[in-house]
C-alpha cells in the first residue's frame, strides 16, 4: 500500500491512492454483495403490474394530457440523455486530474482527488448502463408508444434492431437512475432527493410518449442496480465505497487531512 502513495514532501502528506494504480484488489468481489434480489423481484413485479394495469391505458389517454406539460416533459428529457451525463462526467474527470497533477498545495490536491474518483464512479457507472441497456432493449424489441394503435401494447418482436422497437427497458430512465442512484450512494443524506428526481425524470418520458410505464419502472431499476455493481466494484479496490455485511454500498469515511501526515 505505501508503495502505491504519492508523497508530498513540502507538507509531510500522502494522497489516496488514485484509481489507475490501484492494481491489487483488497476484498474479493461477490455478486451478491449488489443485492440484485431486491431490485430483480421488484422490478419485475412492477413492470407485470404495469403491463397489465397501467400501459394501456396510459397510452390510449395520452392526448388527454396537458399539451404544456408534455412541452415541459420534452425538455427534461434531454436532461437525462447518456451522452450529456457523459460528456459532463468525463470533463470533470479529466479537469479534476489535471488539478491533481498542477496544484501547489496538499488540501487542494486531495480534494482534486476526491471529486476525480467520484466523477469517474458517475461515468463508468452511466456508460455501462447506457451501453447494456440499448442493447438489452433492442433484442426483447418491444414496440413503442407511438405504434399503440397498430400492434397495441404487447407486441414484441425479438432481435429487431430498430427505434420503433427498443421500448423496453427505457434508455433514459436507465440513465437517469443510474445517475440519481449513483449521486444517491455518494450522498445518502439526499437519497431521498435524488430517488424523487430519479421518478420524475424517468416518467418525463411517458408524457412524450416514447415509453410505456413498465419501460421507465424497469429501466429505473436497472439503472439503480448498476450503480450499486460498480460502487461494489469501487468498493473492492478501497474506493469512495466499502460493502457491509447487510445492505448497500456506504461511502467510506472521509479521512482528514491531519490523519494522513506521515509518523
Amino acid at each position: 500500500m505505501d508503495e502505491t502513495r504519492q508523497k508530498l514532501p513540502q507538507t509531510g502528506i500522502r494522497l489516496p491512492p488514485l484509481f489507475w494504480k490501484r492494481r491489487v484488489a483488497h476484498e474479493v468481489f461477490r455478486l451478491s454483495s449488489t443485492r440484485w434480489p431486491w431490485f430483480l423481484l421488484p422490478a419485475t413485479t412492477l413492470a407485470l403490474l404495469c403491463m397489465a394495469v397501467l400501459d394501456g391505458p396510459v397510452a390510449s389517454a395520452r392526448d388527454a394530457m396537458s399539451s404544456r406539460f408534455q412541452d415541459f416533459a420534452a425538455r427534461l428529457t434531454d436532461v437525462t440523455t447518456a451522452p450529456w451525463i457523459l460528456a459532463a462526467s468525463g470533463t470533470v474527470t479529466v479537469l479534476a486530474f489535471v488539478a491533481v497533477t498542477c496544484l501547489a498545495t496538499s488540501r487542494a490536491k486531495f480534494r482534486a482527488a476526491l471529486v476525480l474518483h467520484q466523477a469517474f464512479y458517475l461515468f463508468c457507472s452511466v456508460a455501462l448502463a447506457s451501453a447494456t441497456v440499448n442493447v438489452v432493449k433492442r433484442l426483447i424489441g418491444r414496440a413503442r408508444p407511438t405504434l399503440f394503435d397498430q400492434v397495441g401494447d404487447l407486441h414484441f418482436n425479438f432481435g429487431v434492431w430498430a427505434y420503433d422497437y427498443a421500448s423496453f427497458p427505457s434508455g433514459h430512465s436507465t440513465t437517469s437512475g443510474a445517475i440519481f442512484a449513483g449521486l444517491a450512494l455518494l450522498y445518502p443524506r439526499l437519497g431521498p432527493f435524488f430517488a424523487a428526481f430519479a421518478v420524475f425524470f424517468g416518467f418525463a418520458r411517458v408524457a412524450v410518449g416514447a415509453h410505456y410505464p413498465s419501460d421507465v419502472s424497469a429501466g429505473l431499476f436497472y439503472g439503480a442496480w448498476i450503480s450499486v455493481l460498480v460502487a461494489c466494484v469501487f468498493a473492492r479496490y478501497r474506493l469512495l465505497f466499502y460493502v457491509p455485511d447487510h445492505g448497500l454500498p456506504m461511502r467510506r469515511p472521509r479521512p482528514r487531512l491531519r490523519d494522513r501526515l506521515l509518523r
